[in-house]
């Protein structure tokens, strides 16, 4: 049974999370780099799968001509949209943490494998009971292979976030990246929706997870330094305002200001690429 009116209440509200951020993000001149392109293009895909999956919603059961065929489309396109998706979301991270398209081409492919299985399954959906099934009266019903595409979809979703746990000390960067908020949502959101068909909760819960991820990538683009990525002078006006209401009687708040030695003469000698590369190695240790 499909609650049509909470599917567009649900989708709706995700759709409109996700043309905010498309939209306030239009004319930022930092989506030419790689990272904001794979945001953006989250965003996209997740507006897309709101009025994909209220389309798919609003077909199941209409008896229409051409209606079984719109309803196979309609919900392969989901699960290929949606195992896109959760690869993004991995090749979004690595990129974030190692900052290298080489590296992206080299483990890409690999990295793309489970996603591309399930494209090719779900295209022969087209023709033959795969992950779903659609009745003559065109009434949609899983099969038992279901499981797949959420075993793959959650496993790029965890890759990712071991991926930030482990790797974001070993390569020296602090990301403002909320692994839990973006994906516990996910988790409960899809979790309730593979038990009980008829009610949409994950790409609205997608759309709430990308909006906390973009609120916290802008406090990374206004507290963090962008080439040594310390903490920059906003973080520590902050800061000190908070020590300053916290401190007690008895507790004083000290600091110690450094400089480097001579560093005119790394910049004058060697070029300002190594001057960068000596900042970058001061703020490391």
């Amino acid at each position: 049974m499909v609650d049509l009116s909470a599917v567009l209440v649900a989708n709706g509200l995700g759709a409109a999370l996700m043309v905010t951020l498309l939209l306030s993000d239009r004319e930022v001149p930092h989506n030419v780099f790689l990272d904001d392109k794979i945001f953006s293009a989250m965003c996209q895909l997740t507006l897309c799968l709101c009025v994909i999956e209220t389309a798919a919603f609003w077909v199941d059961g209409k008896t229409f001509a051409g209606a079984i065929a719109c309803s196979r489309i309609l919900n392969v396109l989901l699960f290929v949209a949606n195992s896109a998706f959760a690869f993004l979301w991995t090749v979004y991270v690595d990129y974030k943490l190692f900052g290298q398209e080489d590296r992206l081409r080299r483990f890409g492919p690999l990295m793309a494998l489970p996603a591309a299985a399930i494209f090719v399954m779900s295209v022969f959906n087209l023709w033959t009971d795969v992950f779903f099934s659609i009745s003559a009266e065109n009434i949609y019903t899983r099969t038992g292979l279901i499981i797949l595409p959420y075993v793959v979809t959650y496993g790029y979703l965890i890759c990712g976030a071991a991926m930030v746990l482990y790797y974001q000390n070993k390569v020296g960067k602090y990301l403002f990246m909320p692994v839990m908020v973006f994906l516990v949502p996910i988790f409960i959101g899809s979790l309730l929706q593979m038990m009980f068909y008829g009610i949409a909760l994950i790409w609205v819960s997608v759309a709430f997870g990308l909006t906390a991820l973009y609120i916290n990538l802008q406090n990374e683009l206004s507290l963090l330094d962008p080439l040594t990525k310390l903490y920059n002078r906003t973080y520590l006006n902050r800061y000190l305002n908070y020590a300053m209401q916290h401190s007690g009687i008895e507790r004083k708040t000290a600091g110690i200001m450094l400089d480097i030695n001579s560093f005119k003469e790394i910049n004058d000698t060697y070029g300002h690429s190594e001057g960068d590369t000596a900042l970058q190695l001061v703020g490391q240790c």
